[in-house]
């Protein structure tokens, strides 16, 4: 991989992350640490492969997404998707894309097992474009960063970066989880009172005991 993108530069990255985008098999990961590697030896500038990476990534998630809704269906036919997506995992999917489709997005970015499923899935269902190029892109925004800075640190520690690679990204997908249920709690809280409606007070007539005879 690191003699392949020295000899062919910013394109060989952007290439590499959008096939791998598309089911190629060709960890993002690795093609990620590889350019901050290769940024730390002097054959990228990091201010450049940053946006590289960040564009070749949404790229390849785009044309997954716009030809998972164009084909529907048949779009999770493919081996990749069929591999992770069980019907019981397929019809949790499903649910929250409907009811929180941004979160949805913004959180399979992160569990590299299923985010193909989960984009081909996205773009099958009916999430907005809109939706999904935002969601996906802010998370991007923030992954990205710190993978291909931990190939431009730990240049000549590529286990050692890996593993906090996934850690951080652990983190993230905590603070993606923590960030839903705070906006789930705080969208029933709004919907309730927008209708009027209040939670039964403790104490009430369906906690006492039965009155007197």
């Amino acid at each position: 991989m690191e003699p392949f993108l020295a000899h062919f530069g910013y394109a060989a990255v952007f290439a590499a992350l959008v096939v791998a985008g598309v089911g190629v098999p060709i960890p993002e990961e690795l093609t990620q640490l590889t350019a901050g590697v290769l940024s730390h030896e002097g054959y990228f500038r990091l201010r450049y492969a940053i946006p590289v990476i960040w564009a070749g990534i949404l790229a390849g998630d785009a044309i997954l997404f716009l030809l998972a809704r164009r084909h529907g269906p048949r779009a999770l036919d493919s081996r990749p998707a069929r591999r992770v997506l069980t019907p019981e995992r397929r019809a949790a999917l499903e649910r929250h894309f409907a009811r929180h489709a941004f979160l949805t997005v913004a959180v399979a970015r992160h569990t590299g097992g299923l985010r193909f499923a989960a984009f081909a899935l996205a773009g099958a269902t009916g999430v907005r474009p809109a939706t999904f190029l935002v969601a996906d892109g802010l998370s991007a925004l923030v992954s990205v960063p710190l993978v291909v800075g931990a190939g431009y640190f730990f240049a000549h520690h590529l286990g050692e970066a890996r593993r906090d690679v996934r850690l951080a990204e652990l983190g993230i997908l905590a603070a993606v989880l923590a960030a839903a249920f705070v906006t789930v709690r705080v969208r029933r809280r709004r919907a309730r009172a927008g209708t009027g409606e209040r939670p039964p007070p403790r104490g009430g007539p369906a906690d006492r005991g039965p009155g007197p005879g």
